[in-house]
């Protein structure tokens, strides 16, 4: 497949200056606007699995104002909420993100007490508070086999822990049900394989309340110390290979020339990722991993070209820009159509992919592009201006200057 009838000739180093001064421009402007060095004032996210704390996705029916979940916190104590509300899946229903940064010194008891105190103030916007059945949303699955056990609705003989399991596994599908729903809004909705008695049983003893917990994720600050560092070691671990591979496979024009480009897409990416307010979490830091793999994949094809051609007889007497300039035009159908592809499935994941992975596709989606941007406009000008001032012993095969 190519995308020219035939092979185009753009003079690309005839900007390279140019290309350089913007993009490191961009990048130093958006480390300024993100000022990581204020600390907690910076303009940088980060998720609780960085800094501690409690990270919890409640679903509200009914359209809740944003304030009115920010008071039922503070009333209930807990007044360094950030609370975040948005559109769920399901109509009727709305999403809340509730996040809690850990206090200094937190332990783990702190956070189940600090989860408790979040639900119970949470709680206070159900108008059926005082509703003495349990509600059926909130329960967990061991509270309702405990339940179950203990009245043996199904008249079951034999071995305790048999009956325990098999009353666990029924209250499994009703949670399961509920976690696939996100929210039960009528006893119709459980599972057609429930025992009848068992639905008898749910129906007489609950009530279906207005809210219902999606996700919740607490960590201690310890672990989220090792988490930062664990995620440090693997970008710096992955960029180290990358450079070794480069300087052994190729030459130190060509390392130099690849690991400036990857610097490159990795602050870029981090710059508009801060600029556009996503924020950090272990996933993310997995599609940045993806994002530096991605862009010295398509680096490499470029160089690869570069050092092929070198090795040609119509390229002796070629300056090193010429040789650059006709490698890149060679590989630019397959870097178009390469990266246009993945580009498509980073913008589907990111614009209907909801709020679990638009975090997560933005590094992708941008890394592709800059990664594509990096090969022509950021390695291979660093090769040229290598080979010029530092080529030395490894200076390409040109026997005249640019």
């Amino acid at each position: 497949m190519k995308i020219f009838d035939k092979l185009p000739h753009f003079d690309f180093m005839k900007w390279k200056g140019v290309a350089l001064a913007i993009s490191w421009g961009m990048i130093i402007a958006c480390f300024v606007y993100a000022a990581p060095w204020r600390g907690g004032g910076s303009r940088v996210k980060l998720g609780m699995q960085f800094i501690g704390g409690i990270d919890m996705q409640v679903r509200l029916q009914g359209d809740v104002p944003q304030d009115r979940v920010r008071e039922a916190l503070a009333k209930g104590g807990v007044v360094d909420a950030a609370v975040v509300a948005y559109e769920a899946a399901n109509p009727g229903t709305k999403d809340y993100s509730i996040k809690v940064k850990a206090r200094k010194g937190q332990d783990e008891k702190d956070s189940s007490t600090q989860l408790k105190q979040i639900v119970a103030a949470m709680k206070a916007l159900d108008p059926a508070l005082n509703d003495p059945k349990k509600d059926l949303n909130l329960e967990s699955a061991g509270n309702m086999s405990d339940q179950w056990f203990t009245a043996n609705p199904l008249n079951r003989k034999g071995e305790e822990a048999v009956v325990k399991a098999e009353y666990m596994a029924q209250a499994g599908k009703v949670t399961a049900a509920r976690e696939k729903l996100g929210i039960y809004t009528g006893f119709a909705q459980l599972p057609g394989d429930l025992p009848p008695v068992l639905r008898q049983s749910l129906e007489k003893d609950f009530r279906l309340g207005p809210m219902a917990i999606v996700k919740n994720e607490s960590f201690s600050p310890s672990i989220s110390g090792e988490w930062t560092r664990k995620t440090l070691s693997a970008v710096a671990w992955a960029m180290g290979a990358i450079l070794l591979y480069v300087m052994f496979r190729f030459t130190v024009s060509f390392a130099v020339g690849g690991i400036v480009a990857l610097i490159h897409d990795l602050l870029m990416a981090l710059g508009l990722f801060v600029l556009f307010g996503f924020e950090f979490s272990v996933p993310v830091v997995a599609s940045f991993l993806i994002l530096m793999g991605y862009s010295m994949a398509d680096t490499i094809v470029v160089f690869d070209r570069i050092r092929e051609n070198s090795h040609k007889s119509e390229y002796r007497r070629s300056s090193i820009t010429q040789l650059v300039n006709d490698s890149i035009n060679q590989t630019l159908s397959r870097t178009i159509l390469t990266s246009l592809s993945v580009l498509f499935v980073a913008f589907c994941l990111f614009a209907w992919g909801g709020p679990a992975l638009r975090d997560l596709s933005f590094p992708i989606f941008v890394g592709v592009i800059t990664g594509t941007y990096s090969s022509i406009y950021i390695a291979s000008p660093v090769v040229v201006y290598w080979d010029q001032f530092f080529g030395g012993k490894d200076k390409l095969k040109q026997t005249s200057k640019a």
